[in-house]
């Protein structure tokens, strides 16, 4: 079986950018992050396991959270950073990448975390 059927689903990715906002009044500038609208990179093939690598369920008002975290499987040269986001294109989930390993340059491997809004590792 080759790689390239193995990855059977697709993903989004979103680059983190950084900007600074000056608050005026000669106060200094402020630092923020945030996500682009549209994709930096969009409908790459990948496969995500199936089994979780840690899940759990955390109980909240109003509602309960659950977080988990993925091994999901790239192609070589795909630019993939850490806290990028990760969209699954099937489902719509969103899913925050750790550090991504290069595996012998035939394919990438990172772990994303899922939580119900994203955050800065």
């Amino acid at each position: 079986m080759s790689f390239e059927k193995l990855l059977d689903h697709k993903c989004s990715i979103y680059h983190l950018e950084k900007s600074e906002e000056a608050a005026g009044y000669g106060l200094p500038s402020s630092v923020s992050f945030s996500y682009p609208e549209k994709p930096d990179i969009l409908d790459v093939p990948c496969h995500f396991g199936i089994n979780s690598m840690s899940s759990s369920v955390k109980q909240g008002n109003p509602q309960n959270r659950l977080e988990e975290k993925l091994k999901l499987s790239l192609p070589a040269g795909t630019d993939i950073r850490i806290n990028d986001k990760v969209v699954n294109c099937e489902n719509g989930m969103e899913y925050t990448a750790e550090l991504p390993r290069n595996i012998r340059n035939h394919h990438i491997i990172v772990y994303v975390k899922r939580v119900h809004e994203q955050e800065a590792l």
